[in-house]
């Protein structure tokens, strides 16, 4: 809610949603307010997911979303209770389905803001899930093309 009435920074939430789950709200039709209408995108997704859907909320809503709006950094807040055996999510993405959206996430940060791309762990609660889904990031991450540049070299 810091960024509601923002309209210099997009949120795109993509996320279980349903009356009762915590925290019962991120609905489709919560939009932000005021100048920030319309840079908050929340895609609410119903229980048991998994990683067709999630990768279609993110072709056809995060892509385009960040494509119009040209960010200069993308922050990822990288829940991973949406993976298959997390207790509270109750979903069904798989550990290959994160890696694969990270390496679309950074071919993104590539076209749009140099590369700029910060992905901050916040979710998941199945330790040994967990693990799996953070180190298909990490693996992607280290993959990719654009981490083999000297991160602190000038321009």
């Amino acid at each position: 809610e810091i960024f509601w009435r923002d309209p210099n920074v997009l949120v795109v939430s993509v996320h279980r949603f349903e009356k009762g789950f915590y925290p019962d709200s991120g609905d489709s039709n919560e939009v932000g307010d005021g100048p920030g209408v319309g840079f908050t995108i929340n895609v609410a997704l119903p229980a048991g997911y998994g990683d067709a859907c999630l990768w279609q909320a993110c072709s056809d809503v995060l892509l385009p979303a960040a494509r119009r709006f040209r960010p200069d950094i993308i922050l990822v807040s990288a829940g991973f209770d949406a993976a298959a055996g997390d207790p509270l999510g109750e979903c069904n993405c798989s550990p290959r389905g994160f890696s694969l959206l990270t390496t679309e996430l950074l071919e993104l940060s590539g076209e749009l803001c140099e590369g700029r791309l910060l992905l901050a762990l916040e979710g998941g609660y199945e330790l040994v899930t967990l693990k799996r889904c953070v180190e298909g990031v990490a693996r992607a991450l280290t993959a990719h093309d654009s981490c083999r540049l000297e991160p602190f070299g000038t321009r």
